[in-house]
């Protein structure tokens, strides 16, 4: 997920979604792999695998391109393997 353009969450886990009868998605298999915190940044990576964990430290707090109508983007990337 990023915020203006920067890396703030990471998640995995999205290959999988479900829509509601309101046009919510929700990703029932989703982790959250890592974070950035207030507004002097820390980064914090919760990950429990080591692949989640290594797209977590490669993303988190770098700044890129994404496309959104709204403050916050998602970003699809490919493995970190």
């Amino acid at each position: 997920m990023t915020l203006s353009g920067y890396v703030v969450a990471v998640l995995t886990g999205l290959e999988r979604w479900e829509k509601n009868t309101e046009g919510r998605h929700t990703f029932p298999d989703a982790r959250l792999a890592g974070y950035v915190t207030d507004l002097a940044p820390r980064l914090v990576v919760t990950a429990r695998t080591d692949s989640d964990r290594q797209l977590a430290e490669l993303l988190l707090g770098t700044r890129l391109a994404s496309h959104s109508g709204g403050a916050i983007a998602y970003v699809t990337t490919t493995s970190a393997d």
